[in-house]
């Protein structure tokens, strides 16, 4: 009797002992038959796999674009192969890695992350998502962080990205179904702005009814815009210079303002209601000018109205003396001026 077989390819063996003769046939030409069929990967197809393959046993697939694959020697044979990726063909299994480990495409490992990407420019995409029969990617995230997102089937139309340092920008819209909280400043440019000058330190005009704006109370007013003003004058003045109040408003715009403030030549208490006030509607367009009294104590003109623009441009309050007078106008530091655009 020979010796067993070898157990991999069966490679038939004579007997140790030298009593059998050599058989070309069948210890040499067929054995070596079986290396040169072993060698490498053999070709099969995926319903004609090898039944009996031994433990470590290389196939590829010639009806799955080279899908290539071992058998790890369990029992069934039919479940004993295992999928090695290649370039060639899709790979249809799982993928494991062990904890720490990393996925590395063009970059060196990184120990901060699982998955280590180096494309070779910032538009790159690094990962796209799509649902079965969509055209067009519902999900890309480019090499410089952007995210972009579609529907599926038109091109993408909602993106975040990193505009400027510790900033995040979108191009579109942003809904908040709960609520929304804000540690910092908010910034609007379009409708919701608000505008706002605070005089910083108190301005006097003397001897002058020559209308100037002020140096503090200006801001800059968007094109076709709309905004509701408010504002808050304190003034202190004689009772002959007074203080006459208008604006300095972009070219072409329109609207009104009513001031409140106690009428101009009043320097005592009326009756027993107080001071007489005056409450004029005055039109920007025209840039009118409205008259205040003055008393040796501080007071307040108090401004609405509302200003449409059709251009851009500076938005001033413009004062000065109703009357020369030596005794100065003073606008007293604190007074704000606002302007939120509601269109």
């Amino acid at each position: 009797m020979p010796d067993p077989s070898t157990t991999r390819l069966a490679l038939y063996k004579s007997k140790s002992d030298g009593s059998e003769l050599v058989n070309y046939t069948q210890d040499i030409g067929q054995n070596w038959d079986k290396v040169d069929a072993a060698a490498g990967f053999q070709a099969a197809t995926s319903s004609t796999r090898p039944s009996t393959p031994y433990s470590g046993k290389p196939i590829f697939e010639t009806d799955t674009f080279y899908r290539t694959l071992f058998s790890n020697g369990t029992s069934p044979a039919s479940a004993s192969w295992v999928e090695i990726p290649n370039s060639s063909a899709t790979f249809n299994n799982n993928l494991k890695l062990a904890s720490g480990k990393q996925v590395n495409i063009g970059a060196s490992g990184s120990s901060a992350s699982y998955t280590a990407l180096l494309p070779t420019a910032t538009g790159d995409y690094i990962l796209a998502s799509r649902v079965t029969a969509d055209s067009v990617s519902r999900l890309t995230i480019r090499a410089d962080g952007r995210l972009d997102w579609s529907s599926g089937a038109a091109t993408q139309d909602t993106n975040l990205f990193r505009d400027t340092a510790n900033v995040l920008r979108t191009n579109d819209s942003l809904t908040v179904d709960l609520n929304l909280t804000v540690s910092g400043n908010i910034t609007v440019a379009g409708i919701g702005q608000t505008l706002f000058a605070r005089k910083t330190g108190d301005t006097s005009r003397a001897s002058t009814t020559t209308q100037a704006d002020d140096p503090h109370l200006t801001v800059s007013l968007t094109a076709s815009a709309t905004y509701l003003l408010y504002a808050y004058l304190v003034y202190q003045a004689g009772t002959t210079g007074d203080i006459n109040v208008g604006f300095t408003i972009p070219s072409g715009a329109a609207g009104s303002w009513q001031g409140t403030g106690i009428g101009r030549d009043v320097v005592a208490s009326v009756g027993t209601g107080g001071w007489t006030v005056r409450m004029n509607a005055n039109d920007v367009s025209t840039t009118q000018l409205r008259s205040y009294g003055g008393d040796t104590t501080n007071q307040v003109v108090q401004v609405m109205g509302i200003v449409r623009t059709s251009s851009a441009g500076a938005f001033t309050v413009q004062w000065a003396q109703a009357a020369i007078d030596a005794t100065a106008t003073i606008l007293r530091t604190d007074s704000w001026m606002q302007l939120t655009r509601v269109a």
